[in-house]
């Protein structure tokens, strides 16, 4: 049985491993998709599709998942909702269920005749990207919600930087 979940994960942090964790539990494999692959540079979106599996990958590795059994991989947003399943069927490998907390996708998935498992939560309140992103921006420690592995490649980017320039420009580029 394969498992998927999906997410932004901007950045990836210590919950999504724990949801790694619990699907690998319960299935053979787990197939991570990184949505809106396609947006980047943005204050909801700042870092690329590339160095998001990055982030993943090297999690997996530095807390010993077996990466046989990952599949991590980038898939843009759909603009036609009501195709959109059928889309992360021809986009990724074959799945038997999806792990979503979110009701909206939840409805979308089974609408498609998806099986949906509500995933149960790791520390939500703490671990919480767009929480993260914004201690990133306020210079806060952030490093401690997330693995050593993704802070590494924050700063091997100048993640943080990053993060406050886009925070304090008035260019808005088209967001979605």
């Amino acid at each position: 049985m394969r498992g998927l979940m999906m997410g932004r994960f901007q950045p990836f942090h210590l919950g999504h491993l724990e949801l790694v964790k619990q699907i690998l539990n319960e299935c053979d494999e787990v197939i991570i998709a990184i949505t809106s692959a396609q947006f980047n540079y943005l204050e909801k979106d700042p870092f690329t599709a590339g160095e998001r599996t990055e982030m993943i990958h090297g999690s997996l590795k530095e807390h010993k998942i077996d990466l046989s059994r990952c599949f991590v991989m980038g898939v843009e947003n759909q603009f036609n909702i009501s195709t959109w399943a059928a889309y992360l069927r021809a986009a990724l490998p074959k799945f038997d269920r999806v792990y979503s907390g979110n009701e909206y996708v939840s409805m979308l998935l089974e609408d498609s005749q998806i099986k949906v498992v509500k995933p149960k939560f790791f520390n939500i309140g703490d671990y919480n990207a767009t929480r993260i992103r914004s201690m990133i921006i306020s210079g806060q420690d952030w490093q401690r919600y997330v693995p050593k592995s993704v802070t590494d490649i924050i700063q091997r980017i100048n993640g943080e930087n990053r993060l406050k320039v886009i925070s304090k420009s008035d260019t808005k580029p088209t967001e979605h």
